[in-house]
């Protein structure tokens, strides 16, 4: 090493004509020293590449160990991650773009014995289906918007992908959108007018691997997605707490959980990844966002000598994680701040404040608010500072920590780790109304240019356009009594419904439905009972009403067959009769009772034509109504039990249709405010020749009896 004094004095001009090689390898993942066929000299070089990469590794592992770096792989569909530095190297794990990782150190691995030739990989940790992992991947594989690792990245002359960037973006030359293109087709235009506005914003494709329909399917149920009550009733389907929570629509789901619909200004920051970064998140900032909140700096918060912005400050800056995002969350959490989980002064749980409604569920008022302040309690966050650190801890540890370091992911699980579930919110709009928070933050701050990294989901099979923003819906939201059928009739016509957070969702084919109806069947399938809920169609949606006052209008009395003379089959429906006095009189619920009869067609035709009055190949017979003359018709056959019996007669068929069945129901039409509906029972089909058999079954009639021989003969014709 006799030349080892002068080397070190012309280092850094031997650096310069490496990163001159570096530009003209016109962006490479490898860098190219320059050698003048000088052994000696080649050999000095490799020995100082030795010396610079161990002194970089070190300011890195110093910049880790301080504060984690949150990385994510990118420009690559998958990647192996390798046991040493070196694409030879065994495989610890394969992950896809969008994995998140954590880097810690690098490693330069020399292509050729001089190091004419190097490749800069870096050792990351990461969680992949819920197991850990360590090992190295290739930096130009490796994206953050860590300032910290980004400034070492430039500074250390190991990674000339980094040098490039700057150098193109000093320029102006050109706009690099190799990240965008990574994106399905679908996503590219609004990412790269984004791109366009904003060259220092890094797209990342998370690959999910998850089919769209599994993802909606399992986000769907369980009350996992819930809207406010303020967003459109087309949204909704169904209360789930009673006050201002909805269980959310499939289309409404659909419409916010789709990244395609947030590739805007407003709301791209749902995928940002959540880091501190100190050149922008300023206390200052975090200020002026909180300045029109009840957190203002007017007073500190309870129970402390800081204002709210300085907490939010103090523990995003050691915690590594973004003080906008937790000031935002909890000011969607906690809007105007009037809620008792952070008064401090509810009953039993005095002094004790949960910010991030941590802990915080239920399906009342009281259990949502007693069991996060329970929780509060068990933590000690007995002030405003050990509440929002308590929380920050459980946001970084249990969901960044974990690959869920979005808004977007922080609501929807589509990670491998926990997926679908170990969500932190279920308020599908959360994301994107935080991310408008956080636009507003960057934007007061001048910060919005920075340069962001944000990881946006791709599903496989999606649409191939965004889902639209539901602007009606035609879904009936009802909850089925116990022991009743999930079929549900919409004005007398049959529809299959879907059931999902203890409601079943039926889809009617307009907004013209008036009432709905289901049954309850024995194990015969007899009907026993008809439950109904009346329709309004209104605000581009249903509203159901439940009617239990008109629980079981019409019930099914069963069949009886003639025994002399024309052969006749007698179909018999009943009513209540005090129900009826009160629809006749002064009404129930609004409803007044101005007709019912009976339906009959040929079964057959039921699965062409809907079974209702008026409908094609039906034909009905009124029992109790108005006549043509204008008088009152009101036939009963017989009263049993409290229930007055109408029925329907069929006689003189042919003996080619004795098999034949026929389809029988009740109706009622019943009129409030001037509108009618048409109310129907259970459909029921027998043939004649059926139901000879059922009575000779029975052993009702003696054999050799006139009715039995009536009905044997009935039978033998048929054949």
């Amino acid at each position: 090493m006799k030349n080892r004094k002068m080397f070190k004095i012309t280092a850094a001009a031997v650096m310069l004509v490496i990163s001159f090689a570096i530009f003209m390898s016109g962006g490479s993942n490898y860098a190219h020293a320059v050698s003048d066929n000088d052994a000696e000299l080649a050999q000095e070089i490799a020995e100082y590449m030795s010396e610079v990469v161990s002194e970089e590794r070190g300011k890195l592992r110093a910049i880790s160990d301080e504060q984690q770096i949150l990385a994510l792989i990118y420009l690559t569909d998958e990647i192996e991650v390798r046991a040493e530095a070196s694409d030879d190297s065994e495989t610890v794990v394969t992950i896809f773009s969008g994995q998140t990782v954590f880097i810690e150190d690098a490693e330069i691995e020399p292509l050729d014995e001089y190091y004419n030739v190097w490749k800069l990989w870096l050792y990351v940790s990461l969680c992949y289906n819920n197991e850990e992992y360590r090992g190295y991947v290739p930096s130009g594989n490796v994206v953050t918007s860590d300032e910290r690792f980004i400034q070492w990245k430039a500074n250390s002359g190991l990674d000339p992908v980094t040098q490039v960037a700057q150098y193109s973006l000093e320029e102006g030359a050109v706009i690099d959108y190799s990240d965008v293109e990574q994106f399905p087709e679908s996503y590219q235009t609004a990412l790269r007018e984004l791109k366009e506005a904003h060259p220092d914003w890094i797209f990342v494709p998370m690959n999910t691997n998850i089919d769209w329909d599994t993802a909606i399917e399992n986000e769907i149920g369980e009350g996992k997605s819930l809207v406010h009550s303020s967003l459109a009733d087309c949204m909704k389907e169904g209360s789930y707490d009673n006050g201002s929570w909805y269980f959310a629509s499939e289309a409404a789901l659909k419409y916010y959980m789709d990244p395609r619909n947030s590739l805007t200004e407003d709301a791209i920051f749902q995928f940002e990844q959540l880091t501190y970064n100190e050149s922008y998140h300023t206390e200052a900032a975090v200020d002026t966002f909180l300045s029109n909140t009840f957190m203002n700096n007017s007073q500190n918060a309870p129970g402390t000598d800081m204002t709210f912005a300085k907490i939010f400050w103090a523990i995003g800056s050691e915690m590594n994680v973004s003080p906008f995002h937790l000031a935002s969350r909890v000011y969607q959490e906690q809007g105007q701040g009037t809620s008792a989980l952070i008064s401090g002064t509810y009953s039993g749980y005095e002094g004790y404040y949960n910010y991030f409604n941590i802990g915080a569920t239920g399906s009342s008022d009281s259990e949502y608010i007693e069991n996060g302040l329970k929780y509060a309690k068990s933590k000690n966050w007995y002030n405003a500072y050990y509440s929002i650190l308590g929380g920050t801890e459980t946001i970084s540890g249990n969901y960044i920590g974990r690959g869920q370091d979005t808004l977007y992911l922080q609501k929807f699980n589509v990670t491998t780790n926990s997926t679908f579930s170990h969500q932190y919110m279920q308020n599908i709009s959360a994301p994107a109304s935080e991310a408008l928070s956080m636009k507003k933050l960057y934007v007061s701050a001048g910060a919005f240019d920075s340069t962001f990294v944000f990881k946006i989901p791709v599903y496989d099979n999606m649409p191939e356009t965004a889902c639209e923003k539901p602007e009606y819906s035609t879904n009936v939201v009802l909850q089925i009594p116990s022991g009743y059928s999930s079929t549900v009739w919409l004005d007398g016509v049959e529809y299959s419904g879907v059931s999902r957070n203890g409601n079943l969702i039926v889809t009617a084919s307009d907004g013209n439905a008036t009432n709905a109806v289901v049954y309850r069947y024995n194990d015969s399938g007899v009907p026993e009972g008809m439950y109904l809920w009346t329709l309004q169609y209104k605000n581009n949606a249903y509203t159901v009403t439940e009617q239990p006052d008109l629980e079981d209008l019409l019930t099914y009395h069963g069949f009886s067959i003639r025994i002399t003379g024309k052969s006749g089959i007698r179909f018999k429906t009943g009513i209540s009769e005090e129900l009826r006095s009160s629809l006749t009189e002064a009404g129930v619920n609004g409803y007044v009772l101005k007709e019912y009869g009976t339906l009959v067609m040929n079964n057959a035709n039921r699965s062409s034509y809907a079974m209702i009055k008026g409908g094609e190949k039906v034909a009905s017979g009124m029992s109790y109504g108005t006549n043509a003359d204008g008088g009152l018709d009101d036939y009963i056959y017989e009263t049993v039990n409290g229930r007055l019996r109408f029925t329907s007669v069929l006689v003189g068929l042919p003996e080619q249709q004795y098999k034949t069945e026929f389809a029988f129901r009740g109706y009622a039409i019943l009129e409030k405010d001037g509108v009618q509906t048409t109310v129907y029972g259970p459909i029921m089909a027998r043939s004649i020749y059926s139901l000879a058999e059922q009575v000779l079954g029975m052993g009702t009639y003696e054999e050799g009896s006139d009715a039995y021989n009536f009905l044997n003969q009935l039978i033998n014709d048929a054949q």
